[in-house]
């Protein structure tokens, strides 16, 4: 696992909203964060921001009805449910706002966040100070770190296989689980964890508040149960009672995810540069 750059939280949230771009978004109901954009001559559609995913997405739905794409082609690619074909489509064009991606190769998927048409990943922001304000709901795209990061903590950054790590515990009795955990801002619970993890640290003993399904990017399923965890560290901050989910059966991609049920409840400045 490669230590890139650092990550800055902010707990209780509160930022400044001065940059260079600024994006506006909206979490749906699931803490996905929504933005609207255009991809070629398309109307206007609503794409997730997916902070442990990289390059573009949409849905077979989206284009079906919303978006042309020329010149696709099929490959197989590796999902959390396992293989699965998938169709792309190279030399395309992406405008949020006044920002603009050209020569990128957008990828079909089943699935996005819902309300959505699609998602983008970090990568997009290479080179960029990129803040996060869930109190204003706005992503500022910068230059330069903000002068003013008092309250901020500085935390490493991890990457592996296209997705962002950060260290954080769990704690359930006298049992601590410490690791490293996918930032992963497209996942609308708190924690999901492997069902081999949750075996090894006594997790299945916690309270049962409910049960689920998940579903990727390809459609594949997972059966979820959520229990509730005593406490959740990340960095200096210690976070009670946060709902924790583990799928009945294993994946390919290890599921050690943060997800935006908990990420949202701080500000962040991604140092990418």
């Amino acid at each position: 696992m490669l230590q890139k750059t650092f990550v800055l939280f902010l707990f209780p949230i509160l930022a400044s909203a001065t940059g260079i771009d600024t994006l506006s978004f909206r979490l749906n109901k699931q803490s996905n964060i929504c933005i609207k954009a255009r991809i070629n001559n398309s109307d206007t559609l609503t794409l997730m921001f997916h902070t442990s995913s990289t390059g573009v997405t949409i849905t077979k739905e989206s284009l079906k009805e919303k978006i042309l794409l020329k010149n696709k082609q099929n490959t197989n690619i590796q999902t959390w449910g396992g293989r699965a074909d998938a169709e792309f489509s190279e030399h395309n064009t992406l405008f949020i706002n006044k920002l603009t991606w050209t020569d990128l190769t957008i990828f079909v998927n089943e699935n996005s966040g819902p309300e959505t048409d699609g998602k983008f990943g970090y990568d997009l922001f290479t080179e960029k100070i990129v803040s996060i304000d869930y109190d204003k709901n706005l992503i500022m795209v910068n230059e330069n770190l903000p002068k003013n990061l008092k309250g901020y903590q500085k935390m490493k950054l991890f990457f592996s296989n296209g997705s962002m790590f950060i260290e954080g515990k769990l704690e359930i009795g006298d049992e601590v689980y410490q690791d490293k955990f996918m930032f992963h801002s497209g996942y609308g619970g708190a924690i999901l964890l492997d069902p081999q993890i949750a075996e090894k640290y006594n997790m299945k003993s916690l309270k049962t508040i409910s049960t689920s399904e998940l579903k990727d990017s390809y459609g594949n399923v997972f059966k979820i149960e959520t229990k509730l965890l005593p406490k959740a560290k990340i960095g200096k901050k210690t976070i009670k009672n946060v709902p924790l989910s583990f799928a009945a059966r294993s994946s390919d991609i290890p599921m050690k995810v943060f997800g935006n049920d908990l990420l949202k409840r701080f500000n962040v400045i991604f140092d990418f540069q």
